[in-house]
């Protein structure tokens, strides 16, 4: 019986010795583990009277962007999807924004500069960006994050936001489940683009920023737009 006491103390004492780990390593740079952001921008042609066609963004994402997350996935820390359409001179852009090596950045962009929709697409889309994958010029987690945020904020958001993009992705690909495989013609994905607004008119305050605020205990916050 002693010993067993004896044995019981010293497995308690040591779990009780383990401290819990992070989930992640914001201090992680690129300098210790050659990783780095990339970006591949899709800008779209926007006559100027015409409101943004916000279905190309989905386009892009359902047929060209999700293959590529799921080819890559194994080989990306972090990645997500970014919608803006100002008359500022970058205009219409839908962004894939991922913390990979640089050999993966350059398979990354090699399967999207060769893909046939993108080749099909060349009238609706102005320009095609990548970054060099040469040269790591934001190596750390935070380096994509908006510098005005504390700096704990900036290392740990892009797992938020990948979280986000990736539920925002895998709507698409259900909603776009009924589409003809073979389309490559702007009228349906008009159609998912309204179902994306009438599932965040519908559920946004519940499903997502309530459940959001319940995280953080409900506490009061400024929101602006």
């Amino acid at each position: 019986m002693r010993i067993w006491i004896w044995l019981s103390l010293i497995l308690l004492s040591g779990c009780a010795a383990i401290p819990p780990q992070r989930l992640t390593s914001p201090s992680e740079t690129a300098a210790e583990v050659g990783t780095g952001w990339w970006y591949a921008a899709f800008e779209f042609t926007w006559p100027q009277d015409q409101p943004p066609a916000w279905h190309r963004d989905v386009m892009i994402a359902h047929r060209i962007i999700a293959p590529v997350v799921q080819a890559y996935r194994s080989q990306i820390r972090y990645w997500r999807v970014h919608r803006r359409a100002a008359r500022d001179g970058a205009g219409h852009r839908f962004s894939f924004i991922f913390y990979a090596a640089p050999e993966t950045a350059r398979a990354i962009y090699a399967a999207i500069d060769s893909d046939p929709d993108l080749a099909a697409w060349r009238g609706l889309i102005h320009r095609v960006q990548f970054d060099d994958p040469s040269k790591i010029t934001r190596p750390d987690v935070e380096d994509t994050s908006d510098p005005a945020w504390p700096k704990l904020i900036q290392q740990t958001w892009p797992a938020y936001i990948m979280g986000v993009s990736q539920m925002w992705l895998e709507l698409v690909i259900r909603l776009a489940e009924e589409l003809d495989p073979e389309t490559l013609e702007e009228g349906p994905y008009r159609k998912v683009q309204e179902a994306l607004d009438a599932l965040w008119a519908a559920n946004a305050s519940h499903a997502f920023l309530h459940h959001l605020n319940a995280i953080y205990a409900y506490q009061p916050f400024w929101t602006r737009y």
